[in-house]
């Protein structure tokens, strides 16, 4: 009777050390982490198993309480059950007594799997950048990610399955899909998830070394290269092509992009033409000015700059025209 009393009260004497150690480690700063998600793999849940100490406990406090046995696991592996803030506060109080409540750091919910394995949304980032890194240097310039719309746990049925990424499409910058897919050991997909990430990419393109206003050919002294984002220029010209004059006014410093540029016709309107009549014996060329743009092989009219008379020509090349 005596030993029992004894050792009851060296129980108690050790929950009080482990209460008086948390409340004062409160203020040191180390706490209780509970996940959102864990898989466990006993009778009873550990504490360990769905915890983890951040900061620096008194010596051996989380040695001892890692430990803990909490509440049973379900029945059967694999499946999943989940508890609300309020109850694991309360089945905390009940099962780890000696720590302070203020110690904690509870999540909204906690979702529990008997077996298997846990996949969680770090994990999963980091796999997002492992797979589109390589693929990205392809792009040129220098890429970023952000913005990752991710499944925050992916539960596998057993250690052995793992997750895989594929994507849809070619890459490109900005949001970028990406299809998530639970793979067993022998290549068959049990499940499929969907994710995606924004892609930002830096690189040099062409932009305005001035002010470009509309109907302008395009020189390579209107040209400079600048570092810009082009995940927000999806039609962003190259730098080829051409010759190009400009469609749409571009601001000295803002980039160059397709839809800013068009094909510069042979011929521009306003511009001076050597005007050619073949005869059967006579060949007569003069100066005109054409009144339209055109492409060579299309027709156009002419101003004949000697009689002011108006001419339909056949464009020959950007400095001729033709009449039959």
């Amino acid at each position: 009777m005596i030993g029992t009393a004894r050792r009851a009260l060296a129980v108690g004497l050790f929950s009080l050390l482990l209460c008086g150690a948390a409340f004062a480690a409160e203020g040191s700063g180390w706490r209780i982490v509970v996940k959102e998600a864990a898989c466990t793999y006993g009778p009873r849940l550990l504490l360990s198993e769905i915890a983890e100490v951040r900061g620096a406990p008194p010596a051996g406090v989380w040695e001892r309480l890692s430990t803990r046995e909490l509440w049973r696991n379900a029945e059967r592996p694999g499946r999943q059950t989940s508890v609300s803030r309020d109850q694991l506060e309360q089945l905390l109080r009940h099962y780890v007594p000696e720590v302070a409540t203020r110690t904690w750091a509870l999540p909204s919910q906690l979702t529990v799997q008997y077996g298997g394995a846990l996949v969680d949304r770090f994990e999963i980032e980091r796999q997002t950048v492992a797979f589109l890194t390589p693929r990205a240097a392809g792009l040129g310039g220098e890429a970023e990610f952000r913005d990752f719309r991710l499944p925050e746990n992916v539960f596998l049925d057993n250690q052995y399955d793992h997750v895989e990424m594929e994507l849809p499409g070619p890459l490109k910058p900005g949001r970028v899909n990406l299809r998530l897919k639970v793979v067993t050991p022998d290549g068959k997909v049990v499940r499929r998830l969907a994710a995606s990430v924004f892609l930002d990419l830096w690189k040099a393109v062409p932009s305005a070394s001035r002010p470009l206003n509309r109907m302008r050919p395009l020189d390579p002294a209107d040209v400079t290269f600048l570092r810009k984002n082009v995940a927000y220029l999806p039609d962003v010209w190259d730098g080829r092509g051409g010759p190009w004059r400009v469609a749409r006014p571009v601001g000295q410093g803002q980039p160059i992009t397709m839809s800013s540029l068009e094909p510069l016709p042979a011929v521009i309107k306003g511009g001076r033409v050597m005007l050619v009549y073949h005869g059967e014996r006579i060949q007569v060329a003069v100066k005109a000015e054409a009144l339209s743009d055109a492409d060579v092989g299309q027709m156009v009219t002419v101003r004949n700059l000697q009689t002011k008379k108006e001419i339909l020509a056949t464009v020959i090349d950007a400095h001729t025209v033709a009449v039959r």
